[in-house]
């Protein structure tokens, strides 16, 4: 490490109230989600099944994107970390990285039949990387709103409730429009505008409506040696592992969630929206309640309990009896109880990682903690793609036959679409139960922050 300018350490006093800029903040989390369910779920059958690519290439192509993420996501919080303008360290970020993502998710999403895979991999290559860049600024700024242990909570509580509710507008509103008539556009058509045209507005206002934490002297990572010095840390180490398992088990059931609703469940294409959104619904009615247990147990215990329900859900879905929305859409609302504290939790636990990190060694390296955050997601979400039409392809199911696989095809497309997810969980679930960032020990770190910090300012 060695000595930098100054840069933006987390605000230190406990938020009162709705800290100034977290609704803003909140808001833009309704595009950025909105984009990230689609290219996950919607977008790798849409490129295989009306595009005409085959789903092996699909596959390769998805992971081998986000594998360039992990590589690349630490960069960027490394060079968010050292930005100095006028504006603050993420604002330019969000200013300049809003209209590159707007244009390749327009590239992306309204594609025609006869684009190849090279056209794939360029689109998603930017649009993953526009993606990387507004959510890693996002979540960098939110660490800054709340210094206090449970007011973290508070803060991504806020952020995944928007979040979830981009998830509700994108997957709800083509359903809307299909039922006051036909528009000519596909569904991944509509999905596309929706995200183009929330973009805009939603940066704009957190871009000038959200406060970045004031300025401190500190250290800067400057190597691979150092970044990885920073990974090996017990609560960081511990953290993006758990983030990686439990995106890794979702991952793979939302990469055959379309073939597992049509050909293993034998319900219309539209049924897929359907069960989405019940999902999203209860994830957003217990966002709240995730945010109380997590006060009345550590963040931790809460993201354990969490993993153990979404384990017992995904067994569940091997007994879901053929051709019943409502029995589909019962194990999504299942899932959608933890869905939301896979999301909220980590990233208010990474929140408290750094500020362990920044006492022990001088550092605030909020970009570089989140940006490995949104690596481990990623790098599940790309695994997920790849192994599940892998998988798929090993037990014989072929998705351009939809209905007309054997039934020893099905079977495996169920064995694959419920088994791996729960293993994922309870592995992440235990992750979670033996986490040693405690709140007795936050406690502990926080008031020394905010010691050495006042100390700072009297030297000033």
């Amino acid at each position: 490490m060695t000595e930098a300018t100054a840069s933006g350490s987390p605000a230190t006093a406990p938020a009162k109230g709705k800290p100034k800029g977290l609704l803003s903040l909140s808001l833009m989390g309704i595009p950025l989600t909105a984009l990230s369910l689609p290219l996950v779920v919607m977008i790798p059958e849409h490129y295989a099944t009306v595009l005409g690519l085959p789903l092996a290439v699909v596959g390769l192509i998805f992971t081998s994107v986000r594998i360039f993420d992990i590589v690349v996501d630490p960069l960027l919080g490394a060079a968010m970390d050292r930005t100095r303008s006028r504006w603050g360290r993420y604002r330019p970020w969000l200013i300049f990285g809003a209209p590159a993502l707007m244009l390749a998710v327009y590239l992306l999403f309204m594609a025609s039949p006869g684009v190849g895979p090279i056209y794939l991999l360029l689109t998603l290559t930017a649009a993953f990387l526009g993606w990387s860049i507004l959510s890693l600024a996002q979540l960098a700024l939110a660490s800054g709103l709340a210094g206090s242990y449970d007011d973290r909570s508070k803060v991504y509580a806020w952020l995944q409730f928007a979040s979830l509710l981009g998830i509700l507008t994108v997957m709800g509103f083509p359903l809307l429009l299909k039922s006051i008539g036909d528009t000519g556009m596909a569904p991944t058509q509509i999905m596309g505008w929706i995200i183009i045209i929330l973009m805009a507005p939603a940066v704009a206002l957190a871009a000038w409506r959200v406060p970045e934490a004031a300025l401190v002297a500190q250290k800067h990572i400057v190597g691979l040696k150092e970044y990885l010095a920073v990974v090996r840390r017990k609560a960081v180490f511990r953290i993006a592992a758990i983030d990686l398992l439990f995106g890794l088990g979702f991952g793979t059931a939302s990469a055959m969630l379309v073939f597992f609703v049509t050909a293993a469940k034998g319900l219309d294409r539209s049924a897929v929206g359907v069960v989405l959104i019940a999902q999203v619904v209860t994830a957003m009615i217990t966002v709240p309640a995730v945010a109380l247990l997590a006060r009345k147990l550590d963040k931790h215990i809460a993201l354990g309990i969490s993993g153990l329900l979404a384990a017992i859900v995904s067994v569940a879905f091997v007994f879901v009896p053929d051709g019943s929305l409502l029995a589909v859409s019962l194990g999504m609302m299942g899932w959608g109880l933890s869905f939301g504290a896979f999301n909220l939790l980590p990233r208010a636990m990474m929140a408290d990682a750094g500020d362990e990190l920044r006492l022990e060694s001088g550092s605030d390296q909020t970009g570089v903690l989140f940006a490995l955050l949104i690596s481990s997601w990623k790098l599940g979400g790309a695994l997920a793609v790849g192994l599940s039409f892998v998988a798929l392809a090993l037990v014989g199911y072929k998705p351009a036959l939809m209905m007309n696989n054997t039934p020893e095809a099905i079977a495996g497309l169920e064995m694959v679409f419920a088994g791996p997810s729960a293993l994922l969980f309870l592995l992440g679930a235990w992750l979670a139960f033996t986490y040693p960032l405690t709140r007795d020990r936050h406690a502990v770190i926080r008031a020394e922050l905010d010691a050495r910090d006042a100390r700072s300012e009297v030297i000033a």
